[in-house]
């Protein structure tokens, strides 16, 4: 029977983007939930790099309490610069761009400073990693490798592209399930400042791609991080994307090479593009060189049994980067989810499924093609740098446009 005073209690296990939203739109309606997190604290490990907030972000607004610090304030990449967040991609002598405008609204958010954000106010529980789940018809429980257990009335999985949420949802291993992207990539960041600063933010002030010759078999992405509190300086990071069908192989040499290695074989890949592009590469020391390999996996998910269970972001559509919209997708599966919790009035098994049915279809249908235009746009990048035609590459949610090479004075974006 329906309880108007009724609120159910959510475990949300993942305190990452899509998590951390989740519990904000909760705490903004009263409903009482927990957020479990694996990591020891919020540095115990790398969060990612910069990240694109687009199409979602007055509803991300209405949905939070008003006690929020200002958004973009807080997050912007680019502050203290007066610059626009911009993403370009180069294909021959063609530069493409996108770029936050009046109309079509665009923070390119430094992630540790956003998730900083969304942690406002909400009570982590750290260091939790999830043993086992069981659900009946009274609720779900968990239980963590630390011994202890927590139980509610539903369960989201928030834990990225690993979860083990999913595991227990699809009953099958992510081995199974996860598909990797096959290309070695080689990462490297470094803080460049003064004329080289210049240089890379006139080549895309937040960020830009470029695809070596025809069929050469690689691109290169080049990302602002963060500018530093000095507006002279910033910090980059870059790939050097290969095609690569034996990357998952336990002896490649990525596993092995060296930071020295890595750096060699970055700027011997992009020796055939124009210094201006590999310019940032040849800028970075060799600390600077990420040790440990980078894997891109995802997953087409086209089937998720409706329970008192249920994922969100990458525990359900985990896709590769190339359009920049993983995250953007987890954030509003939170947002659509903290509406949907927000209308049950009972712990009625069947009302809770009548109502995750829907958000879950509405997920699958909207993430999944998104993940196969995001895998070929990739696919297209490290094969061919056609830009035309039919198959556009997408960046952050929108066709870039051509655009002329610009010329940027950091005096001047100062002023």
């Amino acid at each position: 029977m329906a309880d108007e005073n009724f609120k159910p209690r959510i475990l949300i296990v993942g305190g990452g983007l899509g998590g951390l939203t989740l519990a904000q739109c909760l705490r903004k309606n009263n409903i009482p939930f927990e957020i479990f997190e694996r990591d020891t604290s919020p540095v115990s490990r790398i969060s990612g790099w910069a990240i694109a907030l687009h199409t979602f972000l007055n509803d991300l607004y209405s949905s939070v309490s008003s006690d929020m610090p200002p958004l973009k304030e807080s997050v912007h990449h680019l502050s203290p610069l007066n610059l626009e967040s911009q993403m370009s991609i180069y294909f021959g002598d063609t530069r493409l761009v996108t770029q936050s405008t009046s109309e079509t609204p665009i923070i390119r958010a430094n992630r540790p400073r956003f998730r900083e954000w969304l942690s406002t106010k909400i009570p982590i529980q750290w260091g939790k990693r999830v043993e086992s789940v069981e659900e009946d018809e009274g609720g779900v429980r968990v239980r963590f490798e630390d011994g202890t257990t927590v139980s509610g009335d539903i369960l989201v999985g928030a834990d990225g592209v690993n979860s083990i949420v999913r595991e227990h949802v699809l009953q099958r291993p992510n081995s199974e399930t996860l598909s990797t992207f096959p290309a070695a990539i080689v990462v490297g960041e470094t803080t460049l400042s003064g004329k080289l600063f210049e240089n890379q933010l006139a080549l895309g002030h937040s960020c830009y791609a470029k695809s070596g010759p025809d069929s050469s078999g690689y691109f290169f992405f080049c990302g602002l991080n963060q500018v530093n509190a000095d507006g002279n300086s910033g910090r980059y990071y870059w790939f050097v994307v290969t095609e690569d069908h034996d990357v998952d192989k336990e002896d490649h040499w990525l596993r092995s090479a060296s930071q020295v290695e890595k750096l060699e074989h970055a700027i011997r890949t992009t020796s055939t593009l124009e210094p201006k592009f590999s310019e940032v590469i040849r800028s970075t020391p060799v600390s600077g060189m990420r040790t440990d390999p980078l894997l891109i996996r995802d997953a087409m998910i086209h089937d998720l049994p409706v329970s008192r269970i249920t994922l969100l972001g990458d525990a359900m559509h985990p896709m590769t980067p190339f359009r920049g919209e993983g995250g953007v997708h987890a954030i509003r599966d939170a947002l659509n989810l903290g509406k949907v919790l927000g209308q049950i009035n009972s712990n009625d098994t069947l009302e809770i499924k009548s109502l995750l049915g829907p958000y879950q279809k509405e997920m699958i249908e909207r993430a999944i093609p998104v993940a196969q235009a995001s895998r070929m746009q990739g696919s297209r990048y490290v094969r061919s740098p056609d830009a035309g035609g039919e198959g556009k590459p997408i960046a952050w949610g929108h066709v870039p446009k051509p655009a002329p090479e610009e010329t940027i004075s950091l005096e001047e974006c100062r002023a």
